[in-house]
């Protein structure tokens, strides 16, 4: 068994809503580790993770520090590098279609503004970190999409209303969005899309 840290610790992004990602590396059923508090994969399908160049094996291969080994060795880095990741294309379309179809929703209802807006973050941090990945220089930041080599050009304020709705949708921390903050959000989705439409163009040439 092999416990890991992951994330955002590992790269130093902290602040009052970062919480400690962990990985439980485990051989068959393991009934005391709490899946509430670790993520829990088979070591066999970390290693399938790893064949298929996975953007979930780059994370844990570039950000993650272990915690405890039960046979002393350190089970991410002896698996090494993962295998190129060639699956850029499929996987911006999807994050980009994400993006699309939580606006769609939001534009038609404020019902479930929150959950949608924080599709709506999900959309735009997972495209921006597979594009990255595409192009070999990998960014894992919550803030990814302002960080990457072609970054989104955005209001501050926009970014903050979507990062805080993810916040709000996913651990319930934080002051819930007024109407105002959902409008806002609503008027910068145009050149998120552009951004994303620029970008996707390129991976899919």
């Amino acid at each position: 068994m092999h416990f890991y840290a992951f994330g955002s610790i590992c790269r130093g992004e902290i602040d009052r809503s970062s919480d400690v990602d962990l990985l439980a590396c485990v051989t068959g059923p393991s009934p005391d580790v709490d899946v509430n508090k670790f993520s829990v994969y088979q070591h066999e399908r970390l290693r399938e993770l790893w064949t298929e160049g996975n953007p979930f094996a780059w994370h844990l291969h570039l950000e993650s520090r272990l915690l405890f080994s039960s046979d002393g060795v350190d089970f991410i880095k002896s698996l090494g590098a993962p295998a190129a990741y060639g699956a850029g294309a499929e996987d911006c379309k999807k994050f980009a279609s994400l993006f699309s179809e939580s606006l769609d929703q939001l534009s038609e209802t404020r019902v479930n503004a929150t959950f949608n807006l924080s599709c709506m973050f999900l959309g735009i941090r997972n495209f921006a970190t597979c594009y990255s990945l595409w192009r070999g220089r990998p960014v894992f930041s919550r803030s990814s999409p302002l960080l990457i080599d072609a970054p989104l050009y955005l209001d501050e304020g926009v970014f903050d209303v979507l990062r805080r709705a993810r916040i709000l949708s996913t651990r319930g921390i934080g002051d819930a969005l007024s109407n105002e903050e959902v409008m806002l959000a609503l008027r910068g989705a145009t050149p998120i899309q552009g951004w994303m439409a620029q970008l996707l163009a390129e991976v899919t040439a």
